[in-house]
């Protein structure tokens, strides 16, 4: 009983010893250094259909084109075309005004765009 003691013993020991150990992880920073450069746009679309950037009113609820929209998303992306565009409809907006928004955002040549969630 003791041999088998013993020979768990120096077993635990060797694979103790082979064990690495942690060093310090090199961690990189996300971004280029300049805060407040992409702040993202923000495009609400009301449940009557009216759509806002940055809280500002633009185009006309019925207007599919979205004409004032589509220019103002274009003046943006031209100063940074990978600037971010976060779209959030509310819980009772129709799908197709979400679409228009969307066409809008292709046409502006929008690349980062995500969704948000309505408010409750």
């Amino acid at each position: 009983m003791l041999d088998i003691l013993f020979v768990l013993l120096l077993f635990f020991m060797v694979s103790a010893g082979a064990q690495k150990h942690e060093t310090a992880l090199t961690t990189e920073l996300p971004g280029d250094g300049q805060p407040g450069k992409d702040v993202p746009v923000a495009i609400g679309i009301d449940g009557d259909g009216q759509v806002n950037i940055n809280s500002a009113p633009t185009d006309d609820p019925d207007d599919k084109n979205l004409p004032q929209t589509l220019a103002r998303l274009k003046g943006i992306i031209a100063s940074n075309a990978m600037q971010p565009v976060i779209v959030t409809p509310s819980r009772t907006t129709k799908h197709s005004r979400v679409m228009d928004v969307l066409n809008a955002c292709a046409g502006a040549g929008v690349k980062n765009l995500a969704f948000g969630s309505p408010a409750d």
